[in-house]
């Protein structure tokens, strides 16, 4: 199974993401999680848009991707508002598609948002979120009813956002085929 596994700090200090880390794992029974791929994105105007990205190719020809596709799923990432401070790395986001339909597009997207707490330095899953492909025609229209966006109420804001990041992730093509 593969997944990406999202990070965001706040490296300026402005209380703001500015920095997203993807790692793209590939997942086999029995054997340890292998890093597939890692990227990097920088927005360095604090206008919640990426400016300056970086791909780093642990395992060539695993991922081919280009600018724009890395920095739509790096804005989504962003609005989501889901960061750690400079100095730690508590809260990350892991998304991968759970389910194939019959035509072998992703129908089922998973998010799952972990935070690592501070004493014993367990990470616990904090929430999830999901979106659906309901008829496989690859356009997600049912989301979880999640509050993702933290502000207490799960809305059509939190629907939107679920929306851009899986469609973003597809947009990636890091699932198993």
């Amino acid at each position: 199974m593969r997944y990406l596994k999202a990070t965001a700090r706040d490296m300026c200090g402005n209380g703001q993401p500015d920095t997203v880390i993807l790692h793209f794992y590939q997942h086999q029974a029995g054997c340890p999680d292998v890093l597939m791929h890692e990227m990097i994105a920088l927005d360095m105007t604090a206008d919640s848009k990426v400016d300056v990205q970086w791909a780093g190719h642990n395992e060539p020809d695993t991922l081919d991707l280009d600018k724009r596709t890395l920095a739509a799923f790096a804005n989504s990432f962003l609005a989501l508002n889901w960061f750690n401070p400079a100095c730690h790395l508590r809260r990350s986001l892991t998304l991968y598609v759970d389910h194939l339909g019959k035509t072998g597009r992703p129908n089922a997207v998973k998010l799952e948002f972990h935070e690592r707490t501070a004493k014993g330095h367990v990470t616990s899953l904090m929430f999830k979120a999901a979106s659906y492909d309901g008829d496989s025609d690859g356009v997600l229209e049912s989301f979880t009813n999640s509050d993702v966006d933290r502000n207490g109420v799960a809305d059509k804001a939190d629907k939107e956002l679920i929306r851009s990041i899986c469609t973003a992730f597809l947009a990636l093509n890091w699932h198993d085929l």
